[in-house]
């Protein structure tokens, strides 16, 4: 029998004590590069579904272009803000399928000065 006092030594019979921590995946914790490697691994999977590819028509590619010139902006942004202005303007049942939550700034109208 073991005496209750004794914190170090083994018990053969109570079983084997449990590391503190969680559970490695495998056979072994991973090193700190695996882990890493498996987070950029599983951000990228998740950043892919995300994307979307397109082809565009000469027409569209050439509208493209002439936004991005006017706004000043990037590809990804122009194609953000234009999807995003054809949703407002849509009127009736169609504009109420979609949910759009705009920045405050692009939903307020400038306040009006008064004249006096």
């Amino acid at each position: 029998m073991k005496d209750p006092c004794d914190h170090y030594t083994f018990d053969l019979i109570g079983g084997v004590q449990k590391k503190p921590g969680r559970k490695p995946l495998g056979e072994r914790a991973m090193t700190v590069a695996e882990r890493k490697r498996r987070s950029r691994e599983q951000r990228r999977n998740r950043l892919q579904e995300l994307s979307v590819t397109v082809e565009l028509s000469r027409d569209a590619q050439k509208s493209l272009d002439k936004m991005i010139e006017w706004w000043g902006v990037s590809k990804k942004e122009a194609i953000n803000r234009a999807l995003q202005i054809a949703c407002q303007s849509q009127t009736g049942r169609t504009g109420m399928l979609f949910d759009l939550d705009l920045p405050p700034a692009a939903t307020k109208k400038a306040p009006r000065k008064r004249q006096g």
